[in-house]
């Protein structure tokens, strides 16, 4: 009978049990939250550093190069010329971009841009390796990205839309009036154009954070909505 009652004392009880589950779900709830974090952090090093390497592989290439790869290819990269681009087979931007006064040009990095920045000559032309790095020059190396793969480099983050990853790539303006200074034009919701002192300026987007509550006005409905972060190369690294 003594044994029995000294066997029953060491039992946990059922409130004991519910105290220690809590308790260690309380836990488990702040160590999510704490990894999710430090994977957004290290996502957010990777996009800026990737940034900052883009950045530099093109300070690079107009050093070698002395210009901008535009040359004979503005009008792949300017909506200046669009009748004559549209009759153009072969283009280095499938997504050319302009500034507002349509006089610094850019493009989103494709994947033939991106081989032929890797001095790499794999899908692309002889019209493009000619006027884009004709001697073949490795300016970068793109270490998350195969060669092989059927998309573009894209920084680590996920999209806000399923499924679309082209707001994952990176976007460059160069200065190619020559005044130093570069308009950055407004391309998603959320968006501000601004203007910088810059010869080169990369940019990606990133998931951002949820705005707006949500509110009832008369029969109109206003829900949340996302709206992604521009990461920019001119900008320092902030922790988010």
């Amino acid at each position: 009978m003594k044994r029995l009652h000294q066997r029953n004392r060491h039992a946990f009880t059922l409130i004991e049990l519910i105290v220690v589950i809590s308790v260690i779900s309380v836990l488990m709830g702040l160590l999510y939250g704490a990894l999710e974090r430090a994977k957004k952090f290290s996502r957010r090093a990777i996009a800026f550093s990737e940034l900052k390497a883009i950045e530099n592989a093109f300070i690079q290439f107009r050093a070698h190069y002395h210009t901008w790869p535009i040359g004979d290819t503005v009008e792949a990269t300017s909506t200046e010329s669009t009748e004559s681009a549209a009759d153009t087979t072969t283009t280095i931007a499938e997504k050319p971009i302009d500034s507002v006064d349509n006089k610094d040009h850019g493009f989103v990095i494709d994947r033939r841009i991106a081989n032929l920045l890797q001095g790499l000559a794999l899908d692309v032309s002889k019209t493009d390796k000619r006027n884009f790095n004709y001697e073949g020059i490795p300016f970068i190396e793109f270490s998350r990205y195969s060669v092989y793969a059927p998309y573009p480099p894209i920084n680590p983050f996920k999209s806000n839309t399923a499924g679309d990853d082209t707001a994952r790539c990176y976007y460059v303006l160069f200065d190619t009036n020559g005044d130093h200074q570069i308009h950055i034009p407004a391309l998603e919701p959320g968006d501000i154009a601004t203007n910088i002192i810059a010869d080169v300026a990369v940019w990606t987007y990133i998931p951002g954070t949820r705005s707006g509550r949500g509110s009832n006005t008369g029969e109109t409905t206003q829900t949340a909505s996302v709206n992604d972060e521009r990461l920019e190369s001119w900008s320092g690294f902030n922790v988010k």
